[in-house]
């Protein structure tokens, strides 16, 4: 019998030739949806099935394991389930595969995924065995780790609405509190971190990204690769996030360089970084990994001719008082991108002012050295962009030719593998889009472990990694 505030249900059962037969008799009002809808299934469904041996099946258990009773309680939206095993039973010892005795007996809880509109709660009494040796082991269960107040089900729910949700949201929908969702991230994204295998790293890229506001940052390495993960669409899909530490500086290599050492990948191995033209960074680079080919992206490399550029813009206009409406977006891009009343209007700005219409034609110059498919043509090509920005008499320019000569090797290193930034981007701006989602995380350690499992390619996280 099943009682609740103001109705009363009774499961009576009868053998017949089908079998056992199951069937509800109600009392009182059953305007409740799911109420309803429970009693109506079982009056009509459950033929030789009692409502244990469905839930049973329902959690996928098999012998020993079965559910014993069932305690619903409509008043206040929330399911009971015991699960225990049959007496006499063995279990086997994880490390021989050796049948044992239960040796005594643990009460413990989990909470499952929601029975419609309804919490879900499994407890069980979890047998410990005794060894042959003599130890005494807790045994698996089959429906959740041993530490975790959650079920497999409910930990991978949670995780996977943590990829697309903040945790306050999931708090929200899932009454269950912010801290235990991420003490779950937390251990179970970090155990599954632990396992990631690195031994394959020969392509490594580095960048910065903010971890919160007051020019707070962290620096990520990534490996590049070109093999697909089990996450995102596009570039994302070819790097994978090995390592987020805090702070943007020279140290952040030292700490990269000791998580390699700690799972026994050798520097060595690493033949090719691609990265901006950090200071911070390059000497990092220089100092652990001299035997490794630096690239840096043709993003970047545009990036700085783009600036020299607008700072020439902005000289003219704070020379002459401002220039035409637009004119910043006019002289951005390329032509391909441009409306027809920008071209218009840059074609003017050229003609009223040489000093723009020569740095606009550097940086159109430059961008034809990223067509050439042989290292030596390129060089030739960036060597005369170098000379004509030394003889531009802008001084942007004449300071961008000192730029592009110190870093030649890298620049040209790009014609090796053709490798740019555009996965690396890809992958900041994943782990931007969640920290403004979330609207900042309490904790780089959150961050961190956030970071892991939406770019991490850590694939299903589960028992493996526990």
């Amino acid at each position: 019998m099943i009682r609740g505030p103001g109705r009363e249900w009774v499961l009576a059962t009868r053998q017949s030739s089908g079998g056992l037969w199951a069937t509800f008799r109600t009392r009182g009002s059953l305007r409740g949806s799911f109420s309803a809808w429970l009693v109506g299934l079982c009056s009509a469904k459950l033929r030789a099935m009692a409502v244990e041996q469905l839930f049973t099946q329902a959690l996928g258990l098999t012998t020993p394991w079965n559910v014993i009773s069932c305690d619903f309680d409509p008043a206040a939206k929330s399911l009971e389930l015991a699960i225990d095993f049959e007496r006499g039973a063995r279990f086997p010892d994880p490390e021989t595969g050796e049948l044992c005795p239960v040796h005594d007996t643990v009460q413990r809880s989990w909470e499952h995924l929601r029975f419609f509109e309804h919490r879900t709660t499994i407890r069980a009494r979890v047998p410990r065995i005794k060894t042959a040796s003599g130890a005494v082991k807790t045994v698996v269960v089959p429906w959740a780790n041993l530490h975790g107040g959650f079920t497999l089900l409910m930990e991978a729910y949670l995780l996977t609405l943590a990829k697309v949700l903040p945790v306050a949201e999931v708090s929200r929908q899932t009454s269950v509190s912010e801290d235990r969702i991420w003490h779950l991230i937390r251990t179970r994204i970090e155990a599954a971190w632990e396992q990631t295998d690195w031994s394959s790293l020969e392509r490594l890229g580095v960048d910065e990204t903010s971890t919160r506001k007051g020019h707070k940052y962290g620096t990520v390495f990534l490996e590049i690769n070109g093999r697909e993960t089990e996450r995102g669409r596009g570039a994302s899909k070819v790097a994978r996030l090995l390592f987020f530490t805090p702070g943007k500086g020279a140290d952040t290599f030292r700490e990269f360089v000791a998580e390699l050492k700690r799972r026994d990948v050798p520097t060595e191995q690493i033949n090719e970084i691609a990265m901006d033209m950090s200071k911070a960074f390059i000497a990092g680079a220089a100092e652990h990994f001299p035997g490794a080919q630096l690239c840096f992206d043709r993003f970047h490399v545009m990036k700085l001719c783009g600036e020299a550029l607008d700072q020439v813009r902005k000289d003219i206009a704070r020379d002459i008082g401002g220039l035409p409406r637009g004119a910043m977006w006019a002289l951005r891009g390329n032509c391909a991108n441009l409306r027809e009343e920008q071209l218009e209007l840059r074609k003017q700005i050229c003609r009223d002012h040489s000093q723009i219409a020569r740095g606009l034609s550097i940086r159109e110059f430059l961008a034809d050295m990223w067509n050439y498919q042989l290292r030596e043509d390129a060089a030739e090509h960036l060597s005369s962009v170098i000379s004509w920005c030394r003889r531009s008499r802008l001084k942007p320019f004449v300071k961008l030719a000192g730029t592009l000569r110190r870093h030649i090797e890298g620049i040209l290193g790009y014609f090796n593998n053709y490798t740019t930034s555009a996965a690396i981007e890809a992958v900041n701006g994943l782990l931007q889009l969640a920290r403004r989602r979330a609207r900042g995380y309490r904790t780089f350690r959150n961050f961190q472990a956030m970071a892991y499992c939406i770019a991490g390619g850590l694939g299903k996280i589960g028992r493996a990694h526990v």
